[in-house]
């Protein structure tokens, strides 16, 4: 079984402008990097938008073209903390999710995007979980918070009432990046060891935070969404990280994730499955390896 445990599903009106722009210059900057292209950062929001999925038709196509049996799908509450309410407020946003998994059963698990700063935090997380059926919640330190900072602590004891993980965004450098370092992910882990927390794209450039958090904590995780570009920038050395990575935390705290749809343009979805199941790199992994950061480790943390 293949799980893509980071999937964004978007629809017109999901984002502001506001923050498209604030991660389109660098993003336009990896992706002339991996491409030697000098689209312009206006150019790539013309590209983001053609990624726009409505119907989720084209996340089905791809999951299909992959090999993908389920993906993790959620979205991005920036508009409590950045951006403002978006057209389709968060709440819709979770709920059309939780309905499209409903569409498609055992194709999907959605989990709810949350600010837990909001006033009603506890009543979209207790609506979302107990009559939408969400798995699980995704926030977004970058949007303000500290993940250790006490008005997260309702949700996380909601999170180990229900038995339900949480995806944080780690690492990265838009906006208040240094509020999702994987070392204040870890302090929050160690207050509630009765909830997984995921630490999204492996903490970017503070990788080393999260291997030793998932090394040491029993229940923090990682996924290795947007690594893609490390795989296309230097292939040897991707391979070294991963190897590197198993050796300290096991191979069942390593989820296979892409972030789609956006960093699809680094490197397609059906490519990155074939770079894990098949590695091209004399460094050693094993067919079990392989199995468990492509889906087993997923289907443990996500109760599947």
């Amino acid at each position: 079984m293949v799980i893509d445990a980071h999937v964004h599903l978007t629809r017109p009106g999901y984002v502001r402008r506001r923050f498209l722009c604030g991660n389109a210059r660098m993003a336009a900057s990896l992706y002339n990097r991996v491409h030697k292209t000098s689209i312009t950062p206006d150019d790539y929001i013309e590209m983001v938008r053609d990624r726009v999925d409505p119907t989720g038709e084209k996340l089905i196509a791809a999951m299909d073209e992959a090999g993908i049996d389920t993906s993790v799908i959620f979205g991005v509450d920036w508009a409590y903390g950045v951006t403002g309410e978006p057209k389709v407020s968060n709440r819709d946003q979770n709920r059309y999710l939780a309905e499209y998994a409903k569409q498609y059963p055992g194709r999907f698990i959605p989990l709810a995007a949350l600010d837990p700063r909001r006033p009603d935090a506890i009543e979209q997380a207790t609506e979302a979980i107990e009559e939408w059926g969400m798995k699980g919640f995704k926030l977004m330190p970058s949007a303000g918070f500290k993940p250790n900072d006490h008005v997260c602590f309702p949700l996380y004891e909601k999170c180990a009432k229900w038995g339900v993980p949480i995806m944080f965004h780690s690492g990265g450098l838009e906006f208040n990046w240094e509020l999702s370092s994987p070392n204040l992910i870890a302090s929050a882990a160690e207050d509630f060891p009765d909830v997984k927390m995921i630490m999204a794209h492996a903490g970017l450039e503070s990788w080393e935070q999260c291997r030793l958090a998932c090394t040491a904590l029993p229940n923090c995780y990682m996924d290795i969404s947007i690594r893609q570009f490390d795989y296309q920038i230097n292939r040897r050395k991707f391979y070294e990280w991963l190897r590197d990575m198993i050796d300290w935390t096991g191979p069942w705290k390593i989820l296979f994730a892409t972030d789609a749809p956006l960093p699809t343009f680094y490197l397609e979805t059906r490519e990155w499955v074939d770079a894990i199941r098949n590695p091209k790199t004399d460094i050693a992994f094993t067919p079990e390896e392989r199995e468990v950061i492509l889906g087993k480790a997923a289907q443990k943390v996500f109760g599947v």
